[in-house]
């Protein structure tokens, strides 16, 4: 009697942790099925631009989207904007597509647009006029002759830019008539003011931000004709420039020109903050976004402000790596 007891004792015991243990097993399987990258329905927000929008210079892992679109080559990081806003609005159902500029080869951006998306965020323009490269000429240990020699240059990139907008957001629009499209500039990067960490000197640091207004201003004005809503960056970096106390820009120099005067982790949730807040009123019905957009209008190339020159010397034109990059990014900007 007492064996039977003990044998059915025991019995229940290897049952219970037979159980217990099958749970446990279903559990780590949910939770790592929970975790694993998945896509529960069609793309409904898209993140388009270069490496501010890739997040290249806040850090992080690597991204892999809900899609499984794995941002290794891109440069896309866990800390960029696109990877806060989009579980935020569109969970499981969100896809960057950002891309740092010197990876070279295809760029597939506008493959991740269909009728479906409602929501598509852009920053670009940085890589294209070669930026990064201007900040790190005109960064402490430059000289004025390279930083004035980088300014012609993002001028020259400048002066492309425009058309190059046109056709790009002409194109968005086309392929995802119905999204909601915001269009975000970029902050002043000096604020004015040389450091250690940012300009060489004051002239270095009104042209670096002098080409940043003059990016934002086409980026503006190009993004409100094609009925895109412009989202300005500029006050809510307001005393986070790269020599601010809280920088929220990366230092100037460096070898990377894609994580020089980039914004950092930092940076990153600002422009999460601000593109969120842009993007979460429900999109208009597609109708009413055809009937109210207005169709962009060619635009003319903006004089470019390099600042004082030799006289009796011509500006310096695009280098052979700035030509490179403006073929591969500006025709078309994203890539098709």
């Amino acid at each position: 009697m007492r064996r039977s007891r003990r044998a059915a004792v025991v019995a229940l015991c290897l049952t219970v942790t037979a159980v217990t243990l099958t749970a446990l097993t279903v559990t780590a399987v949910s939770r790592t099925a929970d975790a694993a990258p998945r896509a529960d329905g069609p793309v409904t927000f898209v993140a388009l631009g270069d490496s501010w929008a890739a997040g290249t210079a806040a850090g992080g892992d690597p991204l892999v989207d809900p899609t499984g679109a794995d941002g290794t080559s891109c440069r896309r990081t866990t800390t960029s904007y696109p990877a806060r806003v989009g579980p935020r609005l569109a969970p499981q159902a969100w896809t960057s597509r950002a891309c740092a500029s010197t990876t070279g080869g295809a760029n597939t951006q506008f493959a991740a647009l269909a009728p479906g998306v409602t929501r598509v965020a852009i920053t670009v323009g940085a890589d294209a006029t070669g930026l990064g490269q201007l900040v790190g000429a005109c960064a402490t240990g430059s000289t004025p002759a390279a930083c004035e020699a980088a300014a012609a240059r993002t001028g020259h990139a400048l002066d492309s830019l425009g058309g190059a907008l046109d056709a790009s957001l002409a194109d968005i629009h086309r392929r995802a008539p119905a999204a909601r499209l915001v269009v975000t500039t970029y902050p002043r990067l000096s604020e004015g003011l040389p450091c250690a960490a940012g300009a060489a000197d004051a002239t270095a640091a009104r042209r670096v931000d002098a080409a940043v207004a003059r990016l934002d201003g086409i980026l503006t004005d190009r993004g409100r004709a094609a009925g895109a809503v412009v989202v300005d960056a500029r006050p809510a970096f307001v005393a986070h420039s790269a020599c601010a106390r809280q920088p929220w820009i990366t230092p100037f120099a460096g070898p990377d020109p894609l994580r020089a005067g980039a914004p950092n982790a930092d940076g990153q949730a600002a422009l999460a903050r601000l593109v969120a807040a842009a993007l979460e009123p429900a999109p208009a019905p597609a109708a009413h976004q055809a009937a109210t957009r207005s169709a962009p209008t060619p635009s003319a190339p903006t004089p470019s402000t390099p600042g004082p020159s030799t006289p009796g010397q011509s500006t310096p034109g695009p280098s052979a790596a700035q030509r490179s990059a403006l073929g591969r990014l500006l025709a078309p900007l994203f890539g098709a």
